[in-house]
């Protein structure tokens, strides 16, 4: 067999093309990027599950710092002049503010094809965050009680007095228990309710005979599991369910008035080093594998279409979004909300730490 020199040609082509194919990820190898998680399960899982898997692929460190929303705005404002982190988990609620201080940058989509996947209602303020896990919100009981709970004004009932675990009232779930009650005061849908929550806090005063006492430690829920409360929240089902999972006598009831949506968001931050990295990183959270096992994992609905959930997973979350609209799923209009939260922070403050 002869070769000639066009055939020797395209062979140097193939060899010379093969390192490019087989090494397409050498441009991350050696690189690291720092990434603010959540704690807790979900922190948990990101960190053995999804990190590892990632660190092998790109031959690359991941380094994480956990956190709640409050506290990767604050490390954000910390490192405005410095940045440190690549990217940052955080809730819808603090892709508002971050945006607002310029702590963050828009997601780069043509590094993050997996952004077209994500639910459209799930991408916030003009492309600078994006979903990858959804709770609902509402309240929690022992279901071998026998209690029933239709409405939010249920809690205000003679038989809820110092009976009833609350949210402190520096947790967002706090703003939904305004909204549920100026819905209630009102009549207005939840959408419409928030725009005229100043209205809520007569009756919301109204509500402190009811009040045991606030869940500031997470674990303080099984308080209504061991018979010392009746009822809790407003809460996230990624907080209730795990224990509901475990054995404990713990289950959510969603009021007539509405189902709040605790979202988990990812952002890419202003500056970030390694930029690549972090991009590739947001695109690895939203795969269809890693949303599928995240949400088995914690009871976390997906934000992107077409997965096949495991029914013992599924019955506890709001997916598809057809379920989601079936359960009233609402949002807080952050932009709105934001401004006046202070506000309603010191009068929360007022009505309930004295």
């Amino acid at each position: 067999m002869t070769i000639g020199r066009r055939d020797l040609a395209k062979g140097a082509t193939v060899v010379l093309a093969m390192p490019t194919i087989l090494s397409s990820r050498a441009w991350a190898e050696g690189k690291s990027i720092q990434i603010g998680i959540y704690s807790a399960q979900q922190g948990e899982y990101v960190r053995k599950q999804i990190i590892p898997q990632f660190q092998t692929d790109y031959k690359c460190r991941v380094f994480t710092t956990e956190g709640v929303t409050l506290t990767q705005i604050a490390a954000l404002r910390a490192t405005r002049n410095n940045p440190k982190y690549s990217a940052m988990f955080m809730d819808d609620i603090g892709i508002d503010l971050a945006k607002r201080e310029g702590l963050l940058d828009p997601l780069p989509v043509d590094k993050i094809p997996n952004l077209s996947r994500v639910y459209k209602r799930f991408l916030f303020n003009e492309g600078y965050g994006a979903a990858f896990a959804i709770s609902t919100g509402g309240l929690f009981i022992n279901p071998q009680n026998g209690i029933k709970i239709v409405s939010y004004g249920d809690l205000w009932d003679k038989r809820f007095e110092k009976r009833f675990l609350m949210a402190p009232p520096q947790y967002t779930q706090s703003i939904y228990m305004l909204v549920a009650t100026a819905s209630m005061v009102t009549g207005k849908p939840l959408k419409e309710a928030q725009y005229v929550a100043d209205e809520a806090w007569p009756k919301l005063t109204q509500l402190k005979p009811s009040v045991l006492t606030t869940f500031a430690n997470p674990s303080m829920v099984m308080m209504v599991a061991q018979g010392q409360a009746d009822v809790g929240g407003i809460d996230y089902s990624k907080d209730i369910y795990p224990y509901t999972v475990a054995g404990a006598p713990l289950d959510m009831v969603f009021p007539k008035e509405g189902t709040f949506a605790g979202i988990n968001c990812l952002s890419f931050v202003k500056g970030a080093p390694e930029p690549d990295l972090g991009a590739a990183f947001i695109n690895r959270m939203l795969e269809p594998s890693v949303q599928q096992g995240l949400a088995e994992a914690t009871l976390t609905a997906p934000s992107i279409s077409g997965l096949n959930l495991k029914p013992e997973a599924a019955k506890y979350i709001a997916y598809p979004d057809s379920k989601m609209d079936a359960m009233g799923l609402f949002a807080c209009d952050w932009g709105y909300v934001n401004p006046r939260r202070p506000a309603w922070l010191e009068k929360y403050n007022q009505i309930f730490g004295s």
